[in-house]
């Protein structure tokens, strides 16, 4: 065996040994289907979680939960607030939903979101109404916008969120500081589109799930 032969066979086992590098989270690419996704140089653990008393399953990060009823309000403090907030611990991360009773065709779904887009604009002259988007088909189409709110000291990106159920309207928000924008955006949206509505029997148990 030749010494150069044997020299890159010790190279290649040195090389096997060798710890394998934790990703590069400065570059990150952001999949939900690693089941985490990577914010802030943190990585968050997604999960299936329960909304709108079970008649609603998404993924969100493990680390969301219901906000305590003192953060709620101080952050809501409108009575005329959502039915459900979920937030990160420190709670400047924020998604709610909120359900419209009625009936909502899927098709009319694109429509509302117009309309609320234009009373968010005459709210907020100044800010650009961005991503006008659909998410999925059928009965299970989300539709969707955002736009950057300035505040007193800092800046929000919200985005809004809309679809038909059986029970009504779901309406739901999406909040952070426009320093997250970049990444939270493009989560936002794979994790839209895991939103999968859960029929109820009467006896409170589940028929199933369809998106």
């Amino acid at each position: 065996m030749s010494g150069i032969y044997a020299e890159e066979i010790i190279k290649r086992i040195r090389k096997e040994k060798e710890p394998v590098q934790d990703e590069d989270w400065f570059h990150i690419e952001n999949d939900i289907n690693r089941g985490y996704v990577v914010v802030k140089y943190e990585k968050l653990e997604l999960e299936e979680k329960s909304v709108l008393d079970s008649h609603l399953t998404m993924l969100l990060p493990k680390c969301f939960e219901e906000m305590q009823y003192e953060m709620i309000l101080a952050k809501y403090p409108d009575p005329d607030r959502p039915e459900w907030i979920y937030s990160n611990e420190e709670g400047d991360v924020t998604i709610t939903f909120h359900l419209e009773e009625g009936e909502v065709k899927p098709e009319e779904v694109e429509d509302i979101r117009d309309i609320m887009a234009d009373q968010m604009k005459r709210l907020y002259p100044a800010s650009v109404i961005e991503e006008k988007e659909i998410i999925g088909e059928g009965e299970g189409i989300i539709s969707h916008f955002s736009l950057d709110i300035p505040l007193i000291d800092d800046t929000c990106y919200h985005a809004m969120f809309f679809r038909a159920m059986k029970q009504g309207l779901l309406m739901g928000t999406f909040d952070c500081g426009v320093q997250e924008k970049k990444q939270w955006k493009k989560i936002l949206v794979q994790l839209l589109g895991t939103m999968k509505e859960v029929e109820i029997n009467i006896n409170g148990g589940n028929f199933g799930e369809h998106n």
